[in-house]
């Protein structure tokens, strides 16, 4: 029930921002891998919907709920979530299954063909801490390239600053990220869908990303990370494809940088946390704009879909859509690294308090 009417206020939303369908939206179908929890894959499942997309087709690992003895083991949060999502759209399809899974992918691309139903967007936004593949588990590592790094961080449960000191990754390390965030399988489903002939013309594959601002704590960790490393394969990756499904299919390949938005992940990675709090908190005091997922699917939505593909109009030099702009504003850039400075271990500043709680309620 609650996550019911917490859909119905996401659905409210975007028929505020979207109140009729796009045109080249209507009819259209999407396969959206990680669409269950409540970050940029179901947001933008929402909007694309509202926008009058026919079908969405979803995937993400999520466990039901079991029974174990007399007592009932709740499912994980993005279980409800997909539950309320079915009920607001019951020709919704979602794949309780691991999308690195060889056999996952044999599995959706079997549907689709007994279905006969062809994929208009693939939108990839898996984000995992790793992945078997071949035989072989690769995990992901939150660690920066070159010298070790010290950088504040902020305590979820306590709200207090602490020193965090982040650990140069190796060159196996920075592989195994790769392998795990990187292109390689986005590249395996995009081919999976082009080889058995279910893209339809004008087909378009999206891998959902983040570069963030030029801000040295941040940037550290994450573009100029291990992470980054992997973020700029799938660059890679998306450029290789794009000439390929234009040649083919009239149709195209792109990275989408999104905005920071507040995430279960946000909590995860060193220093995020602390700047997504410390966001939040500049922009209620009166600096600058948040977007939340809602509002970064709606403006894919409309980037994508709307009159005169204006996603052409949204590339940097480097081909990649940016939804980022608001985040990037000068003004706002300026006040959080205030902010950002007036923090010390021991010390934390009265609007980096409040923008914790606005984080929590987030």
């Amino acid at each position: 029930e609650v996550s019911q009417a917490l859909h119905r206020g996401q659905v409210e939303g975007t028929n505020t921002e979207c109140p009729k369908p796009l045109e080249e939206a209507v009819g259209r179908t999407a396969l959206i891998l990680d669409s269950t929890t409540f970050g940029y894959g179901i947001a933008t499942a929402i909007a694309l919907k509202q926008a009058g997309f026919a079908k969405i087709i979803g995937l993400g690992f999520e466990t039901p709920p079991v029974f174990r003895k007399d007592k009932v083991a709740i499912a994980s949060s993005g279980w409800y979530l997909t539950a309320a999502l079915h009920h607001a759209y019951p020709e919704q399809r979602t794949y309780f299954a691991d999308g690195f899974s060889d056999t996952t992918r044999d599995r959706v691309i079997d549907d689709l063909r007994e279905r006969g139903e062809q994929i208009d967007l693939l939108l990839y936004s898996i984000a995992a801490p790793r992945r078997s593949h071949l035989g072989e588990t690769f995990s992901s590592a939150l660690k920066v390239i070159g010298e070790p790094y010290n950088v504040l961080g902020l305590d979820y449960k306590s709200g207090e600053h602490k020193a965090v000191r982040l650990e140069p990754a190796s060159e196996l390390e920075i592989e195994h990220t790769r392998r795990v965030m990187g292109g390689d399988d986005l590249d395996l489903w995009a081919n999976a869908l082009l080889y058995a002939g279910l893209a339809n013309p004008g087909f378009k594959v999206v891998a959902l990303s983040y570069i963030g601002p030029d801000f040295e704590p941040l940037r550290r960790i994450y573009w100029d990370g291990a992470l980054g490393a992997a973020k700029q394969h799938i660059d890679a990756t998306t450029r290789c494809l794009n000439d390929r499904i234009a040649a083919r299919l009239s149709g195209a390949a792109i990275t989408c940088m999104n905005p920071a938005v507040v995430t279960g992940a946000s909590v995860a990675i060193p220093a995020m946390l602390k700047y997504i709090v410390d966001y939040l908190a500049v922009v209620d005091s009166g600096t600058g704009v948040y977007d939340d997922p809602l509002a970064v699917g709606v403006g894919f939505t409309k980037a994508l879909y709307g009159d005169g593909e204006p996603w052409r109009e949204q590339l940097d030099p480097e081909g990649r859509l940016r939804l980022d702009q608001n985040e990037l504003d000068p003004e706002l850039q300026a006040k959080l690294r205030e902010l950002w400075a007036a923090g010390k271990v021991g010390e934390v500043p009265a609007l980096t308090t409040l923008g914790l709680t606005l984080f929590k309620r987030e």
